[in-house]
């Protein structure tokens, strides 16, 4: 099967390039004839520090402090004290990130 694809230029300047992969999706036009649409990534501020929890993350840059954490209700674990522990954790890493003495003595 032969599907005839439109990709924008900046698109196609990038795959001349061949600095990296191209990752999107073929919304089709018709059965041969479809449109790619390259999904911006998200690319993090410089400084920003992270720290991986079992079921999220946290980061720290400049700007802001983000904790993100997803449970499955799946999983056999109380949600609620997964929350308050992991929160615990991510408590004394932002801590440590916002000590700005302790911050100049890791960089």
């Amino acid at each position: 099967m032969y599907i005839k694809i439109q990709i924008s230029d900046a698109t196609y300047a990038s795959l001349l390039n061949g600095t990296s992969r191209i990752q999107g999706s073929i919304g089709l036009v018709n059965p041969t004839e479809g449109n790619f649409n390259e999904h911006r990534r998200w690319k993090p501020k410089p400084g920003t520090h992270y720290m991986k929890l079992p079921h999220g993350k946290v980061s720290v840059n400049d700007d802001r402090v983000r904790m993100n954490l997803c449970i499955s209700r799946d999983e056999m674990v109380d949600a609620s004290r997964a929350i308050l522990d992991e929160s615990t954790d991510a408590i004394g890493f932002v801590e440590i990130m916002t000590d700005d003495n302790l911050m100049e003595e890791l960089v």
